[in-house]
């Protein structure tokens, strides 16, 4: 949902010429606002057992929340309401979202101001019950949890959630102790928050497996990678990153490169060619990297060799191609390039996708791979090819050259490649996987316990 948010407001910039403007609006007891057929009454019948007179039966005519078709029904209501206005206001540049009860508005151009009353108005001509004391606008305004800005375009959270989030962070580096409720309480804000801010999402997945093991009433020690995964995020936030622009994608090149990798108990050899436009082989840009245990201890392991980290090297892989083949976006401004690339490893196809790995050094990578594409401006998709199909990458790996021109090598050290993140939280990996272990075995499995009363929840401004 966050990032069509996103995806809505650069749309919007695309569209509508001069000032816009947004107003947001929340719709009273959305789920009462539909009548159930008559032959459906008797599946909503309840009766109140603690009361002194129990033989009282309550019939709901109406929608009722927790009851699941209230949200169908109520969208689809809500779509109709929404479909009508479009039609009245024509080719006017205006836009609107819904999200449960919650309604934005956004409009633009000479007669934004028209197109905001009317829209307002059909939602109020056909009885839609809004609660004026919520309404709100301007330049920029909140949407469910998310902050929109109409002046730069761009979508997050507010600098007031930031910022609670970066004292958090702070605090708890500083400390290095950690009360379990208040950490499971904001690793909820920071996961709600990676729904627009996107560049976060891999760096919660440590976070969430160490909360998950931990006693939930306990105040602990941490483990010196999650400081240091905090320290990360908070640096990003302070840095403005807990607003992005709602970036316009200048080109998709399609499938750029396809990369292979093997893994032998001494070594491991990454390979990969630029496959974008159907080059041939003879005329595409090439590399060929070794790697030993020496290099990339974290790869291998006494009795397996690097069999066992064919995922992690295939990634590793993708990034020593997006920074060999010097591949970034084109043009100024917030613009991004979207490319993809081939592999024959289809848990990298999926991982691309879910952007997050407790697995390590899985997601360790994946925190480099975010980091990289992020400074490069670039949005990469990894597709998997059948093996057959990826031949020209595995003989890379396996030193076949023949097909390659040997004048379109590029030559990358593994000195050369930039892994400055990925060797801070490789340093701590080791004592953070014993604790997390040691954990699971002291923690008593979870049981069934009455949720804490909202109540005692800090305030998130």
């Amino acid at each position: 949902m966050g990032s069509d948010a996103g995806t809505q407001l650069a749309r919007s910039k695309e569209d509508m010429p001069g000032a816009h403007f947004a107003i947001a609006a929340d719709v009273s007891k959305a789920h009462r606002r539909f009548k159930h057929a008559v032959r459906d009454w008797g599946l909503l019948i309840c009766r109140d057992n603690s009361a002194a007179n129990s033989d009282k039966v309550w019939v709901n005519r109406v929608g009722t929340f927790g009851v699941g078709s209230a949200a169908y029904w109520w969208g689809r209501l809500a779509g109709l309401v929404g479909r009508l206005s479009g039609r009245l206001l024509g080719r006017s540049y205006c836009w609107q979202s819904i999200f449960a009860d919650d309604l934005v508005i956004l409009a633009g151009g000479k007669d934004k101001w028209i197109s905001i009353l009317v829209t307002i108005a059909v939602w109020l001509m056909v009885g839609t019950p809004l609660a004026w004391h919520k309404f709100r606008g301007g330049l920029a305004t909140d949407w469910v949890g998310f902050y929109l800005d109409m002046q730069t375009f761009s979508v997050g959270i507010s600098l007031a959630r930031a910022q609670w989030l970066t004292r958090w962070a702070v605090q708890v580096h500083q400390d290095g102790m950690a009360d379990m409720r208040r950490f499971a309480e904001a690793l909820g804000r920071l996961g709600f928050a990676t729904h627009v801010l996107l560049w976060a999402k891999p760096f919660l997945a440590p976070l969430y497996a160490w909360s998950a093991a931990a006693p939930a009433e306990a105040t602990i020690r941490v483990p010196k990678m999650i400081r240091l995964t905090l320290l990360f995020l908070e640096e990003q936030l302070t840095e403005g990153r807990h607003m992005l622009p709602c970036r316009k994608l200048w080109k998709d090149h399609g499938e750029w490169f396809r990369t292979d990798a093997k893994c032998d108990p001494d070594k491991v050899v990454l390979g990969g060619w630029i496959c974008k436009d159907e080059t041939p082989t003879s005329k595409a840009s090439w590399f060929s990297l070794t790697l030993t245990p020496v290099q990339v201890p974290w790869l291998f392991k006494a009795d397996k060799g690097s069999s066992w980290a064919s995922t992690s090297a295939e990634l590793l892989a993708t990034i020593v191609a997006v920074q060999a083949f010097d591949i970034s976006c084109e043009t100024g401004g917030t613009a991004v390039t979207r490319i993809s690339a081939g592999t024959d490893n289809q848990a990298n196809d999926k991982l691309s996708r879910k952007t997050s790995s407790t697995k390590m050094p899985l997601g360790l990578l994946l925190m480099q791979l975010a980091t990289t594409l992020s400074a490069r401006r670039l949005q990469l998709h990894l597709d998997w090819r059948p093996r057959e199909e990826n031949q020209e990458a595995d003989d890379l790996t396996n030193n076949r050259y023949d097909a390659f021109d040997e004048t379109k090598r590029v030559n990358i050290s593994w000195n050369q490649v930039e892994k400055g993140l990925l060797e801070k939280l490789l340093l701590c990996q080791s004592e953070y996987e014993e604790e997390l272990c040691n954990l699971k075995k002291r923690t008593a499995p979870a049981t069934h316990r009455k949720g804490r009363d909202k109540r005692c929840k800090t305030e998130w401004a």
